[in-house]
């Protein structure tokens, strides 16, 4: 029952990180987990946001869902290079596959008696 539980929240994570990176492009992990962890650890009760988002960063880097390319701060005080996330096709493409199964599963349990 637990591993059943984390793959379900490993799912939610992957599909929240990924549709936030499709909506505006991240600069450097720094500025990305301040935003997202915090959103996961309260409003989803998850566990240590910060561990979960770059574990999970890397890893949507490594299956091709994300690029992450080297760059130059936009910020001027920054001096060194920081890590811009971008979503790849096959992000996008696991995005729709993830949400067509959140609405397959929301209609199967709202069939389910109360």
């Amino acid at each position: 029952m637990e591993k059943e539980i984390q793959n379900l929240q490993n799912g939610f994570i992957t599909l929240y990180i990924l549709k936030y990176v499709e909506k505006k492009p991240l600069v450097g992990m720094t500025a990305f987990s301040a935003l997202i962890s915090q959103e996961i650890e309260n409003k989803n009760q998850l566990g240590s946001g910060k561990s979960l988002v770059f574990s999970r960063l890397n890893k949507l880097c490594e299956n091709n869902l994300l690029d992450a390319n080297w760059g130059i701060s936009p910020n001027p005080r920054v001096k060194k290079k920081i890590k811009f996330y971008t979503i790849t096709a096959k992000g996008k493409k696991l995005i729709k596959q993830l949400e067509k199964e959140q609405v397959r599963i929301n209609k199967v349990l709202s069939l389910l008696p109360a």
